[in-house]
């Protein structure tokens, strides 16, 4: 076989441009600090990094998602803070009112604090985020939750719970429905309620506890003429007697687990009812306390109700403090949840970042030591050409 001489200067010339293309690739990995310039390099390792770069974006976004969800509970959490003072003071108002110093006007200024309460409650529960969404809205975050109509107040959010994916397989909640923190607050003691009798012509004040094992059900508490004296009698819904007793100005009476602590002087026919627990929402437990305190109380049969709608009051007041309390705990431990992700996801980062340098990172050392091997076999693939090129039978001829 014959080799002619432009074969012989073409395969030189190859053996130049493939050592000068391993040098420049060297070059470039050394400038880049990159062992992978291209997937071609190390197949199996670059899908490793791109599975590696995705997990990374993942934990940026869920970065993100977690600030997002600090900024929302945190704010959820500092604006029920602000509910529980309002409470707080309402019912440090309405232990104030329940005392015979007061007169119609002091109680109508008392009466107003709490509306200003009211007012204040309302802000609280319709209170925005900074991208201007209602923060207790549920899913309508742009509709205004609570709104005031004809004499009651209406939720117009819905029973969404918006939740945040923070890590692959946790998602925490970020919004809460205001219809689960401001409505549906049990009245009374969580229990029963007692209420007096709008025809009531004495001034019996009564204290009512009851338990866990209270029997719930209806009752009256009634006073029965006894010659000078009076009794008092206990029925139940069926209108069957429970218990009565002399009654001398005060008693303490018990009854199905329930204990009720009764003074003052009765009129004939007195009577107080003793009813399951409904549920109110806080602004019209607010309002309610508002209407009772301004409307005039000038008989002592009137300072009576009003004493014992201020008893009960505080036991609702009491309630609403327990669901505020319950939902602050809830936010509160989202928030610890929030705080050991940060750092959880810090971890996660550290060892993707490790894993993409095992794989990815040049060996400086290896890498000179082969740009000097390089360097050494273009020169001799240049030096070999230059012989080559001068091997012409027109160089010998004379």
């Amino acid at each position: 076989m014959r080799i002619s001489s432009s074969q012989q200067f073409q395969q030189g010339i190859d053996a130049i441009l493939r050592q000068q293309a391993k040098l420049t690739k060297t070059q470039e990995q050394l400038a880049t600090g990159n062992r992978i310039l291209t997937p071609s390099d190390d197949p199996a390792a670059s899908t490793q990094l791109i599975k590696l770069s995705a997990l990374i974006a993942s934990n940026s976004q869920y970065d993100r998602n977690i600030t997002f969800a600090q900024n929302q509970v945190g704010l959820a959490e500092s604006k029920l803070k602000s509910a529980g003072d309002i409470i707080q003071r309402v019912r440090e108002l309405v232990v104030q009112a329940n005392t015979a110093i007061h007169s119609n006007s002091s109680r109508g200024a008392i009466a107003t604090e709490i509306q200003n309460n009211l007012d204040a409650m309302l802000d609280v529960a319709n209170s925005k985020d900074a991208s201007g969404e209602y923060i207790f809205s549920g899913f309508n975050a742009s509709t205004k939750p609570f709104v005031k109509e004809g004499d009651g107040y209406q939720y117009k959010g819905d029973q969404g719970e918006r939740f945040l994916q923070v890590s692959e397989d946790i998602q925490v909640q970020v919004r809460d429905s205001g219809a689960t923190i401001f409505q549906k607050i049990r009245e009374g003691d969580g229990r029963l309620k007692l209420s007096s009798s709008p025809e009531n012509t004495g001034n019996v004040r009564i204290f009512m506890q009851s338990n866990v094992e209270s029997v719930v059900d209806s009752y009256a508490l009634e006073f029965v003429e006894n010659g000078s004296d009076y009794q008092y009698v206990i029925k139940n819904a069926a209108g069957d007697t429970l218990q009565t007793g002399d009654y001398d100005g005060s008693a303490q009476v018990e009854f199905n687990n329930i204990n009720l602590s009764i003074e003052g002087d009765p009129g004939s026919s007195d009577r107080f009812d003793i009813q399951r627990a409904g549920y109110k929402d806080i602004f019209t437990t607010l309002q309610d306390l508002a209407d009772v305190l301004s409307a005039p109380a000038d008989t002592s049969a009137d300072k009576s109700i009003v004493s014992n709608y201020l008893g009960q009051s505080l036991d609702e007041l009491d309630q609403v403090m327990d669901r505020f309390s319950s939902a602050r705990s809830s936010l509160g431990s989202r928030l610890q949840q929030l705080d050991t992700r940060v750092g959880e996801n810090i971890d996660e980062k550290i060892r993707h970042d490790r894993s993409i340098s095992e794989l990815k990172d040049l060996d400086y050392a290896e890498a000179v030591s082969r740009l000097n091997m390089q360097m050494t076999g273009l020169q001799a693939a240049q030096q070999s050409y230059v012989k080559i090129q001068g091997l012409s039978l027109f160089n010998y001829l004379r």
